[in-house]
């Protein structure tokens, strides 16, 4: 048996002996991750496949009120409710852990059983993930990035620096610093032209998280003794503040637009900073630094946290840049 359905067995035995799932087993599952088969994956197929034996068991779950629960069980739509949860809907995991968990039991709880349905899943959903059909939907409609790595349209043409869970544009004549986090290297800083661009990526747990983070971002900045206030510019929804700073000894508002993309299981967060950061046409280079980053979680060390929204990741240091990376091409 490899990870993936290791993962997902001992997952199922965890809510079996707790009635419930535990913190442990949400970030082990990674709900809401589709750029690659994870264990909540498999759950996922487990319980659609369980479900074609027991078509009574749709119409128990309508009268339950979970839309997107009884959409995943429907057998002409068995995965539109991922749309649905995208969009807010409440997709309830301890109730489709009761129905995979009650199956087993029903089926004398034996290992052959859940070894066969998370193989079937797996090749199902290995298959979907290969295809696309599922990240594409949730990174601008394939038309524009930032991208996730698994996409098939992700420009050749475009020359990246690879920092592990970030590939991002090199920029001719540009500075590129490390961002730290005590010792950890949690983003990249490059600096062009008078201005700064910051990137950052996160784990995001479930679905979208931009528009829930946003309105924390505003009041931290406001409770710094800044201003900020939310805007929209070719990188979609975004903040406009005035940040705070000590320069020279002398405090002063650094003018910032703080941008964010939601990809497969990700955010990816730029904050741009310099004299014109705020104006209305955005500078090409922000632009581009932006929008043909590459995030690829399969280089993430860590898991993420299920009890927070976001998890920042480490980045790693590109093979030929010495500490601080000043002057890395």
């Amino acid at each position: 048996m490899n990870r993936v359905r290791a993962s997902a067995k001992a997952i199922v035995e965890q809510y079996g002996r707790d009635g419930r799932l535990s913190g442990e087993s949400l970030a082990l599952a990674e709900f809401g991750v589709w750029n690659r088969t994870t264990p909540g994956m498999l759950l996922l197929g487990t319980g659609y496949l369980a479900a074609l034996e027991d078509p009574a068991l749709v119409e128990r779950t309508l009268e339950s009120g979970n839309e997107a629960l009884a959409m995943m069980l429907q057998d002409d739509d068995p995965f539109g409710a991922l749309a649905l949860t995208d969009a807010g809907a409440e997709l309830s995991w301890d109730q489709w852990m009761a129905w995979i968990w009650t199956y087993w039991q029903s089926r004398g709880m034996s290992l052959g059983v859940l070894d066969e349905l998370f193989e079937e899943a797996e090749e199902g959903w290995t298959e979907i993930v290969d295809s696309g059909d599922l990240t594409r939907p949730r990174v601008r409609d394939g038309a524009c990035g930032p991208w996730d790595a698994s996409e098939t349209l992700v420009p050749a043409d475009t020359e990246r620096i690879d920092y592990g869970v970030m590939k991002i544009p090199r920029l001719e004549g540009a500075e590129t610093r490390p961002v730290y986090a005590g010792e950890r290297i949690v983003g990249v800083i490059v600096r062009f032209g008078g201005h700064a661009f910051s990137l950052q990526v996160y784990r995001a747990r479930g679905g979208p998280v931009w528009d829930t983070v946003r309105p924390k971002i505003i009041n931290g900045v406001r409770d710094q003794g800044g201003s900020a206030e939310d805007a929209e510019s070719s990188f979609g929804a975004e903040v406009r503040a005035q940040i705070p700073v000590v320069k020279d000894g002398q405090r002063m508002l650094q003018p910032t637009r703080i941008v964010g993309f939601d990809g497969p299981g990700w955010l990816l967060r730029g904050v741009y900073g310099g004299p014109a950061a705020l104006a209305d046409v955005v500078d090409l280079r922000a632009h581009h630094l932006f929008t043909q980053t590459v995030v690829d979680l399969s280089a993430a060390e860590v898991r993420a946290d299920a009890t927070e929204e976001i998890t920042n990741l480490e980045v790693r240091r590109p093979p030929t840049a010495r500490r601080g990376w000043a002057g890395l091409p």
